[in-house]
């Protein structure tokens, strides 16, 4: 008999809850599997309705904030999984097996081995961070949704990147780099500006540092999810930047809508690896 995740619903009308249900029953026969519980405390981890401000109270008082996939126009701070209306339950199930590689071992269910096998559609291996399957439903956390940029893509051959990040020796590093390749480049060191710009000029690629500093309006993860909601479709390549390294971190920055993920300190074979996967530069190329 197959051993379960066991997953808390909390706040949704009685017609979300059948149809979420329905699903996880009918997937039941992978790894890792769930299985619904009416009990909080019994759960490894809790679907809630984000528009529903009595569930989101419930979760942030059980302190569960960052074991819960949120599904609605909001979340709140520290959330690590969020997604927009309409619900779609396939996104739901691949949030929960991303929250399956975070949280292993600290929340395994005893019944269940502890190298659960997951699907090959739920690891995001360093060279593979792909936009998540819901990127056209994603919002910011919080706010309406910005215009879409006025002005289109260049054309010419000339690549276009903006850079963001509060170290003015890491945006010289990067733009260097860029700019021997041919490229051209706008800076930021704000959040407010880099959303600004993106609102304004298209970018072929936008370097995201995830530690913008204290003080910032928004992190770095908060800043791609603001990205991804004002380019519903197509939009720059984002890196996302860390000094932070590992598997958890870049699977965070998968959830926010990275397409790649780069670690500080910055290497040239690092950066020019992220541009050739993407088809920026020829298979040959290297700064001059």
């Amino acid at each position: 008999m197959a051993s379960f995740y066991r997953v808390a619903l909390q706040g949704f009308s009685a017609f979300e809850r059948s149809a979420l249900s329905s699903y996880l029953r009918l997937v039941n026969d992978r790894a890792p599997g769930y299985e619904l519980t009416e009990s909080l405390e019994d759960s490894h981890f809790i679907v809630a309705d984000a528009d529903h401000s009595g569930a989101i109270d419930t979760v942030v008082r059980a302190g569960r904030v960052r074991e819960t996939v949120f599904v609605g126009s909001h979340a709140p701070e520290g959330a690590t999984a969020w997604m927009m209306r309409p619900i779609n339950p396939l996104h739901v199930l691949r949030e929960l097996d991303a929250m399956v590689t975070l949280q292993a071992p600290q929340r395994m269910p005893t019944m269940v081995p502890s190298a659960v096998p997951l699907p090959r559609a739920t690891v995001w291996p360093s060279a593979t961070l792909g936009r998540r399957a819901s990127d056209s439903e994603l919002g910011g956390l919080g706010g309406p949704l910005l215009p879409a940029p006025t002005q289109p893509r260049s054309t010419t051959a000339a690549r276009v990147a903006l850079l963001v990040d509060v170290s003015e020796m890491w945006l010289h590093f990067l733009e260097s780099r860029l700019q021997r390749l041919g490229w051209r480049t706008e800076r930021s060191n704000t959040p407010t500006k880099a959303l600004a710009l993106l609102t304004k000029n298209a970018y072929d690629f936008a370097f995201l540092d995830v530690e913008l500093g204290a003080g910032t309006e928004l992190d770095g993860l908060q800043l791609c999810q603001k990205v991804k909601q004002l380019h519903r479709s197509g939009g720059p390549v984002l890196v996302m930047v860390s000094e932070r390294g590992g598997q958890i971190n870049r699977v965070r920055c998968a959830l926010a809508g990275g397409d790649d993920y780069l670690s500080k300190p910055l290497q040239d074979a690092a950066l020019l690896r992220i541009l050739r996967l993407h088809n920026a530069i020829p298979a040959g190329a290297a700064p001059r």
